[in-house]
């Protein structure tokens, strides 16, 4: 069985790219994963969160990544928190796409924060190739 681990950082994520797209009010994203590590008015950008992940199973093996969250073009809505909005997924790999949307299907069904070393059991259809 593997079990993921989502870890907020407030730096470390350069080199990444757009990989995808989730939809997520601003106040569910805080709930999932803490405050941002980014929030004002960038080039483009008001909110970024970056997240480090681990899967590991239970012979040891281990897979690391990072994804940030961000909302490109000053998508979201300062003034209401609870408005859905489309954060890009920054990452290496689509994987890293994969794995925000493991996070907010991990979210949805638990309605609990995803970090402060929360150990997440993953189903068969969501493992990953170690």
């Amino acid at each position: 069985m593997q079990t993921i681990q989502f870890i907020p950082c407030t730096a470390g994520a350069s080199g990444t790219s757009l990989q995808g797209k989730i939809f997520a009010s601003y106040a569910d994203l805080v709930e999932m994963f803490g405050e941002p590590a980014f929030e004002g008015i960038g080039d483009k950008v008001t909110t970024e969160w970056i997240i480090e992940y681990q899967v590991s199973d239970d012979e040891g093996e281990r897979k690391y990544g990072t994804f940030t969250l961000y909302d490109w073009c000053f998508a979201r809505n300062l003034h209401n928190n609870y408005e859905v909005t489309q954060w890009n997924v920054g990452g290496n790999s689509y994987e890293d796409s994969m794995t925000a949307d493991l996070a907010q299907k991990i979210f949805e069904q638990t309605n609990e924060s995803l970090v402060y070393a929360k150990l997440h059991k993953l189903t068969q259809e969501d493992e990953f190739l170690l």
